[in-house]
Order: C-alpha cells, then sequence, then structure tokens
C-alpha cells in the first residue's frame, strides 16, 4: 500500500510538473515592443535656417528716405517633400508630419512651393544708403530613418530612409548692407545679396 501510494505521488508530481512547464514555454514568446502598423522615424542633421527666396539690391539718396515699395526679384524655391535615400517608400506626407513634430512651427504641407515670381516689399528706408530689400523662409531639412511595427507588435519591418524638406515662417525686409545682422536672422541671410 507504501508503495502505491509512492507511485501515484511520484505520477500526480509529474502531472503537476508538466501543468506548471507549460506557462513557462508560453513566456519565452516575443514580447510586444509597439503597437501593430505603427509608423516611427528617428531624424538626423535636422536643420531650420533661413533661405532668400527672393532679393533685391537698392540705393536710397541722402534726399529720398521713406517708405517704398519696392520689388524683389525671385532668387530660389524651397518645396515641401521628401526624397527616398533605401528601403521602404514612406509617403511624403507622413515623413512631413513626422518631422514637423520636431520643428517649432508648423511644416507648410508636401507638395508647395515658395513663390517663383517677383514680390512686392514695403520698408521705411529711414537712412540714405544701399539696401538689399528681400523674401524669404525658415527651411527645415533633415534625414529620417522609418520603420512600422509588424502586425503582432514584436519588431519592426518595412524600414526605409531619405531626406525631409519643408518649411514654417516667412518673413521680408530690408538690410541695410553696411548693418551686422545677428546670424541666424534673415537680415543676415540677406546680406550675402549685399
Amino acid at each position: 500500500m507504501g508503495n502505491r501510494l509512492l507511485s501515484l505521488a511520484a505520477v500526480t508530481g509529474l502531472a503537476t510538473a508538466s501543468v506548471v512547464l507549460g506557462p513557462v514555454s508560453a513566456a519565452s514568446a516575443r514580447p510586444v515592443i509597439c503597437e501593430p502598423g505603427h509608423k516611427a522615424a528617428t531624424w538626423t542633421s535636422l536643420t531650420n535656417a533661413w533661405v532668400i527666396t527672393h532679393a533685391k539690391q537698392i540705393n536710397i539718396a541722402q534726399d529720398s528716405t521713406g517708405t517704398y515699395t519696392k520689388t524683389a526679384t525671385y532668387r530660389k524655391t524651397v518645396t515641401s517633400g521628401r526624397e527616398i535615400t533605401a528601403g521602404a517608400s514612406y509617403s511624403a506626407s507622413w515623413v512631413i508630419s513626422s518631422m514637423d513634430a520636431h520643428i517649432s512651427g508648423t511644416l507648410t504641407k508636401s507638395g508647395e512651393k515658395t513663390k517663383e515670381t517677383s514680390e512686392s516689399v514695403t520698408f521705411n528706408f529711414n537712412k540714405p544708403g544701399t539696401y538689399v530689400v528681400f523674401s524669404g523662409v525658415k527651411k527645415a531639412a533633415g534625414w529620417y530613418d522609418a520603420k512600422t511595427c509588424n502586425n503582432g507588435g514584436t519588431g519592426f519591418i518595412n524600414k526605409g530612409s531619405g531626406k525631409g524638406h519643408s518649411w514654417n515662417i516667412q518673413t521680408e525686409g530690408a538690410v541695410k548692407c553696411t548693418e551686422s545682422p545677428a546670424s541666424g536672422t534673415a537680415k543676415r541671410a540677406a546680406k550675402s545679396y549685399c
């Protein structure tokens, strides 16, 4: 009888052990690390600098100061979009939206570009001298690595990379060619046309 109980206990112990081992093998499945279908991008070399799109140098004579409207000639185009370097193709709209989250100010939507015609700029020229009237935008640009979470949420697929570019602020004005504007300002960028 004692041996029979011992055998029964051994069988019960094995059954219990097999029940305990079940969840351990299930726990070895890959953990969920992301939401299925979620797209994510890492941005590098992200810049946000003034680009002069229209500029013209003018001379204000000693006796002709005052407020005038001058025509700034078209110089450069800034576009909003993306270029694919490698891997999966992420839509330009998604790329610009992702870059927007890392830039102060709302970026212009994909597919738009700055004006390619001359623009009128009104400015108060209160001192004689040589000026540059200008119009410009703050251009954002950078490189991205993007990826999409797989259906199980256990890893990333459809990896791709490329460059995104857009702009978010437009300004106009004039800079006197003898002044020294602060670095990083639109006036400083416009001085290259003096």
